[in-house]
């Protein structure tokens, strides 16, 4: 996670592909047409619906080809670990985008293969045995570096259903991330996205995000590190002597 596989995160759907609306036929308005959703924190209950927006609209990541039960479990986990979080995008209590975030990426990392590893061999063991250099590609993006720096507050992964696309959601979605980790306390925020993604590349920039590193989390494959970095408060007016 943080960067799903391949590091190509497609937010807003044409960064993100195609999930069919969970609300009605294709080209129908969903409920609530013209305004923006209400950004609620996640629950267990919205681990399927998330997992199933992630492998339609992330299609292209690695943990995607894992299957949605395998999602299920990593959301679900995200949602236990303290350091880390899930906010929904909600239309009429139906989830139409999430992004999730942590604060100690290694820590949810470490908590999911502990408790969560022996299922997550089970729902997805072929994909796994395939993909395990990916895999240990993926985890050792959640380790501290070599100066012992820990990797620290990232945006793990974004995405919204197709019935939304063009309304701010994604937008929304974000700067409601970037608040939640401001009240943790974090003043810095990453993202790794597909370097050629340029979709989702746009969305980041849009939210104060800029490219500050180019790499290969999987060989083949370019990503960028994106930062953002809360904007220090005005000074104060000095008290009049």
């Amino acid at each position: 996670m943080g960067p799903n596989g391949d590091g190509r995160r497609r937010p807003e759907g044409d960064p993100a592909g195609g999930h069919q609306a969970p609300h009605g036929p294709p080209g129908a308005d969903p409920p609530g047409s013209g305004r923006a959703p209400r950004i609620r924190a996640g629950t267990r209950a919205d681990t399927p619906a998330v997992a199933a927006i992630h492998a339609q609209q992330i299609s292209e990541g690695f943990l995607s080809l894992l299957g949605e039960r395998f999602l299920q479990l990593l959301y679900r986990r995200i949602l236990l670990h303290p350091a880390s979080f899930l906010l929904v995008a909600d239309d009429h209590g139906h989830p139409v985008g999430f992004v999730a975030g942590s604060t100690d990426v290694a820590g949810l990392y470490r908590s999911f293969l502990w408790r969560d590893g022996a299922a997550a061999l089970v729902r997805a063991a072929g994909p796994l045995a395939r993909g395990w250099r990916r895999v240990l590609e993926t985890l050792r993006h959640g380790r501290p570096s070599a100066d012992g720096a820990a990797p620290g507050a990232e945006l793990l992964s974004v995405a919204v259903d197709p019935s939304w696309r063009g309304r701010g959601a994604g937008r929304l979605l974000v700067a409601s991330l970037l608040e939640e980790m401001a009240a943790r306390g974090c003043g810095v925020v990453t993202v790794v996205v597909g370097a050629d993604n340029d979709g989702a590349v746009a969305l980041y920039h849009r939210s104060g995000f800029v490219a500050v590193e180019r790499f290969e989390l999987h060989p083949g494959t370019e990503s960028l590190l994106m930062r953002w970095e809360r904007s220090p408060p005005p000074p104060s007016e000095a008290a009049p002597g």
